[in-house]
């Protein structure tokens, strides 16, 4: 059985207290407690552990929007819905613009009437807890990519990560950057990846793209990068699927090879001349 949402109902009349609460955790979704007040409930334990709070308007001491208006001081987004026997229109106003989730007015088949209250508090608490997981979810997923991040900026090879869908670049570490002769990632977020792969180059990358999703083992592959400025310059290149902000994408090795090809170019000739 799902855990009962803790609901906090406020309100001066005892007899209403103790009927919606008979009704609502009858429902066997709710554990309901009840405050006389508005004093009484903030200073009470349970408005730091419940998931709603359901309150009358007209109270003593301290009417249903001065209390919504110290819960929201005090705790933030909080469900709170306003169930009253007052229906002037300034006060739903009011109500509304100081952040109730939702207004329902007394009177009528109590049956209906609680049922919609507790359809009420159940929308309102999952539209919290979904917004709570979305929240916890991007702060997790930024914690994780700045990990990536200060991880991929540490060896001295070059990094980009494209997104699979789009083929765009998300991100270059420090070593890409230099390579490229880019000043920072913003010089190349967004933009397609084949746009700084030389020309030439393009379609044995698109092979190799297809074949990568077939093939499981990391096969280095030489080609030419562009500079942010258009100069090619050899690379060997090996790529891997991973998710970058929650998405699928590929990190991209390339490393330079501009000294090796360099060397190799230089021997090729002196042994041209020898022979």
């Amino acid at each position: 059985m799902p855990e009962r949402i803790r609901v906090l109902y406020v309100d001066d009349e005892p007899d209403l207290l103790e009927i919606g609460k008979l009704f609502l955790e009858d429902a066997e979704r709710f554990q309901v407690d009840t405050a006389l007040s508005a004093p009484e409930a903030l200073n009470s334990d349970t408005l730091r552990t419940c998931e709603a709070i359901v309150s009358d308007y007209q109270m003593p001491d301290m009417n249903g929007i001065e209390f919504l208006k110290a819960v929201r001081k005090q705790h933030g987004d909080l469900p709170f819905i306003l169930f009253t026997g007052k229906g002037r229109e300034e006060v739903v106003i009011e109500a509304i613009n100081n952040g109730a989730d939702f207004y329902l007015q007394k009177g009528g088949d109590p049956i209906a009437q609680f049922a919609e209250l507790a359809h009420k508090i159940q929308q309102a608490v999952t539209r919290r807890r979904v917004e709570c997981l979305r929240v916890k979810t991007e702060q997790e997923l930024r914690e994780s990519e700045e990990k990536f991040r200060s991880l991929i900026d540490l060896p001295p090879i070059g990094i980009m990560v494209q997104n699979i869908a789009t083929g765009t670049i998300q991100y270059v570490n420090m070593e890409g950057l230099r390579l490229s002769g880019a000043k920072s990632v913003d010089d190349f977020r967004g933009k397609d990846a084949l746009t700084y792969i030389h020309p030439d180059d393009r379609p044995l990358v698109l092979e190799f793209a297809r074949r990568r999703e077939t093939e499981t083992a990391a096969t280095p592959m030489a080609m030419r990068l562009l500079t942010i400025d258009g100069r090619p310059y050899p690379v060997e290149v090996m790529s891997k699927p991973i998710h970058f902000g929650g998405v699928p994408a590929i990190m991209v090795l390339f490393q330079d090879m501009t000294a090796r090809k360099r060397a190799e170019d230089e021997l090729r000739a002196a042994y041209e001349q020898i022979a």
